[in-house]
């Protein structure tokens, strides 16, 4: 954000033209129908296809021209189209800014989350939540939890070899116009806390 915010000030100051948009499209497959989202199997992860619906409304003649409600409530018409950014074989976006950690991956991100059995209904999407599972730490974890995605020791030889293609990463974002190049240190001291918050986590 700190690198499009400097770039959007150039834009409008210089003329320089920011980096180009990255987004999920219809036109290159990247963005998809819910049905044809190709979300891999991941143990004790619950996956629906009841996804939150918009509706057109209407409000009366005189608001899209005047922004006048004449209809209170309006007259609710069909649903818009549901369509879904397309996932990779770890469950993460394929298309948009792929920032080092994602880039990089240690774990499925995803912009969504669903309920638990405590606070609602377990097939349906919790608004404004997303979700972080991270990825088998080595071989043997992944086939005993039949976990169809790569374990962290078949990803990255080590700590210092996942770090080094964080920072490769960092470097190509700089370039690209992506990111500043004085938040390169805190990226990497980011990614080394990660890396070693999972380590953490798999030995207790």
């Amino acid at each position: 954000m700190r690198a499009l915010l400097t770039a959007m000030n150039n834009w409008l100051t210089t003329g320089t033209k920011p980096p180009p948009s990255r987004y999920p499209r219809l036109s290159d497959g990247t963005l998809v129908l819910p049905e044809r989202l190709d979300f891999p199997a991941i143990p004790k992860l619950n996956f629906t296809t009841r996804l939150h619906k918009a509706y057109r409304a209407d409000y009366g003649p005189e608001f899209r021209t005047k922004g006048i409600v004449t209809l209170e409530p309006p007259k609710i018409g069909s649903a818009f189209p549901i369509l879904v950014p397309a996932v990779d074989q770890d469950g993460n976006e394929i298309a948009g800014i792929k920032m080092p950690e994602l880039a990089m991956p240690l774990a499925t991100y995803t912009g969504w989350n669903l309920f638990n059995a405590q606070s609602g209904p377990t097939n349906e999407i919790s608004s404004m939540a997303g979700s972080y599972i991270p990825f088998p730490r080595t071989r043997a974890e992944r086939a005993a939890a039949k976990d169809p995605r790569r374990s962290v020791e078949e990803r990255y030889t080590s700590r210092e070899t996942y770090l080094g293609l964080i920072a490769t990463v960092t470097l190509e974002r700089i370039d690209q116009g992506y990111l500043l190049r004085q938040d390169m240190p805190e990226i990497v001291k980011r990614a080394a806390a990660h890396w070693d918050f999972q380590a953490r986590k798999a030995d207790e």
